[in-house]
């Protein structure tokens, strides 16, 4: 932290960006589970920059944190819900709506996105499952994208317990309508 004297009053006064946002891969990675008597336990050992903001938000998501270190391949699927402010209660919620994955493509900025919406194609849930730039980007890159928006919608399904999405996560058309968006849209780029 910075401060500076202020010459009317002689006190010391803050400066700078103090507030910072942890993500919950930021603090992860700085932590490992401990197996206890008691069971498992966060340990982080981090004394840097901002560690008791460290220590807060450990001791605020306890739990979430615990399942990320436990599933760090469901890294994709905690990191959607901290930046949709979802959790498994209130995705719980959205059970027997009837939700779809929705595609959207600019072709002025060459931007990408899909999302959970509901049939009137109402943003749900907050954040994209996948905001991508097509300009630059090869085939398998896309694909790999695309793979990895499944396994999130697929997750998000499963924690909802919503039949349906978990179809729509899960079928060859939304594959299929994003390669064609790809093939149009790229091959115009490269004329």
């Amino acid at each position: 932290m910075e401060f500076k004297q202020e010459a009317d009053t002689g006190l010391l006064k803050q400066i700078g960006n103090t507030e910072i946002t942890l993500k919950i891969k930021d603090v992860a990675e700085k932590c490992h589970l401990v197996k206890t008597d008691n069971g498992l336990k966060i340990d982080c050992k981090y004394t840097g920059p901002n560690a008791s903001k460290y220590l807060q938000y450990i001791e605020k998501h306890r739990e979430e944190l615990t399942n990320f270190l436990l599933h760090p391949d469901d890294a994709d699927f905690y990191e959607w819900m901290e930046s949709s402010h979802q959790t498994v209660i209130t995705l719980k919620k959205h059970e027997k709506e009837k939700l779809i994955l929705y595609v959207n493509y600019d072709p002025e900025t060459e931007i990408l996105e899909t999302g959970i919406a509901d049939d009137n194609v109402t943003l749900k849930l907050g954040t994209p499952l996948m905001h991508i730039c097509l300009e630059d980007m090869s085939r398998d890159q896309f694909k790999l994208h695309v793979y990895n928006m499944l396994l999130l919608a697929d997750e998000i399904a499963i924690a909802m317990g919503n039949t349906e999405l978990r179809k729509m996560a899960n079928i060859q058309m939304v594959k299929t309508y994003l390669k064609e968006i790809y093939d149009k849209f790229h091959n115009n780029m490269v004329d």
